[in-house]
């Protein structure tokens, strides 16, 4: 690819939808972790297994013993620009589709741990400049992004822990129509810092009652990967967001109804994630123009969980799981709304799991709802179905 540079990200061709090209960004996002899907993906507050290294390291303190992790469900992705127009007529029709992958294997030992995720899967369209002129052919862009994980947790106190992560990023996008056909790969560093707590209210709640914080900083990285034959900076290659979270859990054990003690696990929580220069492919009477934004993405969740241990599977140490949950995130492109067409995502998840010995069986799906900004008249909202499966064992 001798000096070509992308120079924005869209949605699709213009020539079909006639108005602007573009896209966001947490429509394409997987919820680490089986069990924080099933409650809304809120866990920050309560996280106490390998998947503390996503949500929050503070929670690898109160892990014990060793335990291994694998979790495969459905990601979801987008379908490609000629799929997308040859729906329009001129509203178009679906342009998210899933797939089924590894979303996440890890190993956890008293404190420590190492972690595969694979939490987002980009997919968007950019112009393209094959001539080096002042316009473009817009460029289909698929980019998987992986992170490895290693993390380590602490204590401060009896009710204070802390934890970070050193994570090494993969970002690998194929490039192809418009005249492209190119591989693009890099690998950056970045980290997360964690703090989680319990907070001393024994004279205040009854026993067994417990009230939880939790924060984590997360690094990002911007939309920039260098070519590795021009040696170019390449733009519009979306990268990992700068999160700052933040969450209340409450546990407590609850009435036992038919015999069955029960336990309850509920979850708040407040994500801000920032993307750095995403750049949108405009296209109007003047030609291919560019949209060029941070985006800001406000997310509130919450969740429960509630253990059961009926009488039948107490000889094989056993309990049962329900989870429901719910999120809604608030996309704002802070410098031109052209550089997001989705507005906003609601989510309702619920999921179930299984408990017999060292094993852990969780199921959860996620109904997720994309509703179109509204400048893209052209454009409908979306419905979408993720579902996830993971087995663990203890040792």
């Amino acid at each position: 690819m001798k000096n070509n540079k992308l120079l924005a990200a869209g949605l699709m061709a213009g020539a079909t939808l006639g108005a602007s090209n573009s896209f966001a960004l947490e429509q394409y996002f997987n919820t680490p972790g089986t069990r924080a899907m099933g409650m809304g993906g809120a866990f920050i507050a309560t996280v106490g297994d390998s998947t503390a290294m996503w949500y929050n390291p503070a929670g690898l303190a109160k892990t014990s013993g060793m335990d291994i992790t694998l979790e495969v469900g459905d990601v979801i992705e987008r379908l490609s620009t000629p799929e997308v127009n040859a729906t329009c007529t001129p509203t178009c029709g679906d342009i998210y589709d899933t797939d089924s992958n590894i979303k996440y294997l890890a190993f956890s030992s008293s404190g420590m741990g190492f972690a595969y995720f694979a939490p987002y899967k980009f997919y968007n369209t950019a112009v393209f400049n094959v001539s080096g002129g002042s316009s473009g052919q817009f460029v289909d862009i698929e980019t998987e992004y992986t992170e490895f994980k290693w993390g380590m947790g602490g204590d401060f106190n009896e009710n204070v822990r802390w934890g970070f992560t050193l994570d090494m990023l993969s970002r690998d996008a194929d490039l192809s129509g418009g005249g492209a056909d190119d591989n693009l790969s890099e690998l950056e560093f970045g980290f997360s810092l964690g703090i989680q707590g319990d907070l001393p209210l024994e004279g205040i709640l009854p026993k067994g009652h417990k009230l939880s914080y939790g924060a984590i900083y997360r690094s990002g990285t911007d939309s920039e990967v260098e070519d590795d034959v021009t040696f170019d900076a390449v733009k519009g290659v979306p990268g990992r967001p700068q999160a700052l979270n933040y969450g209340l859990g409450y546990s407590a054990p609850l009435p036992t109804v038919g015999g069955v003690p029960m336990f309850l696990t509920a979850n708040l929580e407040f994500d801000n994630l920032e993307y750095e220069d995403i750049l949108n492919g405009v296209s109007g009477g003047g030609g291919n123009t560019n949209a060029e934004s941070n985006l800001e993405e406000d997310r509130v969740a919450w969740g429960f969980e509630v253990q059961l241990f009926p009488s039948f599977l107490e000889d094989k140490k056993g309990s049962l799981f329900v989870r429901f949950g719910m999120s809604e995130t608030e996309v704002d492109a802070v410098d031109n709304q052209a550089a997001t067409f989705i507005n906003d995502i609601e989510s309702t998840t619920y999921g179930l799991g299984l408990k017999l010995g060292s094993w852990v069986f969780d199921y959860a799906r996620e109904a997720r709802d994309l509703q179109v900004n509204p400048f893209f008249v052209n454009l409908r909202d979306q419905e979408v179905d993720l579902d996830t499966f993971s087995i663990s064992y203890a040792f």
